[in-house]
């Protein structure tokens, strides 16, 4: 894995940045970034630009994003991918934070106040994060009327050994001190699946993170999400493999991840990969993986049963 070049160099500014800048990477949103710009525009903190990059877009992204305001900025690029966006947004932008935001999300009022309150009294936090919920976008979503600064303890400090079981910071939820950002350097951008948990998986072993237990992100879930893609490979078990043998089992401190938890999550990680293949994707696949989990065990009853009723969901059809 090579990390793109140029990262951050510095070229000099005349206009005076705000406080935060929000990195959006747009690909054909036009049905989303209205509403979700208008969430942003609604904060209770003004202190912001919007960097809406529009990754080769076909459709009116960029024309729609232009009429949101004086705080939104749009940049064209011929497609490169959400990565590459998110890169060239923080390397050519310049603010005290950076807050990343999909272009189909939605964001709670008070969420960038809450987090600045956060990272202005923690200096040594380079991550703020929030609770988020998935949303349907049938209705609007339901937020709460109001929230406070309650840290989530359990998901906040030096977290990178539940890191490696598991990404649980959504991009959208997530404000980075810029200073932590130049030490942990660019996005990869190898895969638009794992991108984001390895960037946050470096991350946990270079500065601890601060989560708000209020859910103030709805995470939008459409027929066009990431996660609705079967692919090919298991491309997150093959992140968690890399990331073992590049950093390994424990983190700086000395801390290592739960041999008994990591050995779950790789076999749900398996599991539903097969599963998802034979419910929806290749039934070839799913049916190797599975085979492979029931030669080699331990979970040989629980891997049956997951492949009998994938299969079934799979003969059912998509009503199911």
């Amino acid at each position: 894995m090579v990390l793109p070049t140029g990262w951050m160099s510095g070229s000099s500014k005349t206009v005076p940045m705000p406080r935060v800048v929000i990195a959006m990477p747009a690909y054909n949103a036009a049905e989303f970034i209205t509403a979700t710009l208008d969430s942003v525009l609604a904060n209770t903190c003004h202190d912001y630009e919007v960097w809406v990059i529009d990754d080769g877009s076909s459709d009116r992204t960029a024309e729609l994003a232009s009429n949101r305001g004086a705080r939104v900025r749009v940049v064209q690029q011929a497609n490169r991918g959400m990565s590459a966006s998110r890169n060239r947004a923080i390397a050519e932008s310049d603010s005290e934070f950076v807050a990343l935001l999909d272009a189909d999300d939605l964001w709670h009022p008070a969420k960038l106040a809450l987090q600045l309150s956060v990272l202005d009294a923690r200096p040594d936090v380079g991550l703020c994060y929030s609770e988020f919920f998935s949303w349907d976008g049938a209705d609007a979503p339901a937020f709460a009327a109001s929230c406070d600064a309650r840290l989530d303890e359990g998901l906040s400090g030096w977290l990178y050994p539940k890191m490696l079981l598991t990404n649980f910071v959504l991009p959208s939820s997530a404000v980075f001190r810029r200073s932590a950002m130049k030490k942990l350097g660019p996005f990869l951008c190898d895969d638009q699946q794992t991108d984001d948990w390895e960037y946050m998986v470096r991350a946990s072993r270079l500065f601890p993170f601060a989560k708000l237990a209020a859910p103030l992100v709805a995470y939008r879930q459409h027929a066009r999400s990431l996660s609705k893609r079967p692919r090919s490979e298991n491309v997150t078990e093959m992140m968690r493999e890399s990331l073992i043998a590049r950093f390994g089992l424990a983190s700086p401190s000395g801390v290592a991840v739960d041999p008994l938890e990591l050995a779950h999550r790789r076999y749900r990680g398996w599991r539903n990969f097969a599963a998802t293949h034979v419910a929806h994707g290749s039934l070839g696949i799913g049916s190797a993986a599975f085979g492979k989990m029931l030669l080699q065990g331990p979970h040989r009853v629980d891997s049956a049963l997951n492949f009998a009723k994938a299969l079934g969901r799979r003969l059912i059809g998509p009503s199911s």
